[in-house]
């Protein structure tokens, strides 16, 4: 098995479940055409298109919102916030929505 990146495993893995299951979708900043900060997404809206494959606005609780409003309606979606730092803002979405709304939904 040849070496690859971090970046390359994780660009690999999407393009590899995005082929096997029509579910799964990636939203972020920049994801789409730019193909995220690190690259890691890059091709994949060529590929599958910017209903899978969306940028979303400068505002981590949103995507975090988006992210669960998906999952919640039977989607995989793989959200990327660009940095660990920027996941702060959506601590209150992560942690007092997603985390708990499995107790609050049938």
């Amino acid at each position: 098995m040849p070496e690859r990146t971090l970046v390359q495993a994780v660009r690999d893995a999407l393009f590899e479940e995005m082929e096997r299951d029509d579910r799964v979708c990636v939203l972020g900043q920049d994801v789409g055409l730019k193909g995220g900060v690190f690259k890691a997404t890059e091709g994949l809206q060529q590929r599958f298109g910017a209903e899978r494959v969306m940028d979303m606005p400068l505002a981590e609780s949103s995507i975090a919102a988006v992210a669960q409003g998906l999952a919640l309606e039977g989607f995989t979606p793989v959200a990327e916030m660009q940095f660990a730092d920027y996941s702060y803002p959506a601590f209150n979405q992560i942690v007092n929505e997603i985390a708990k709304v499995r107790y609050r939904s049938n």
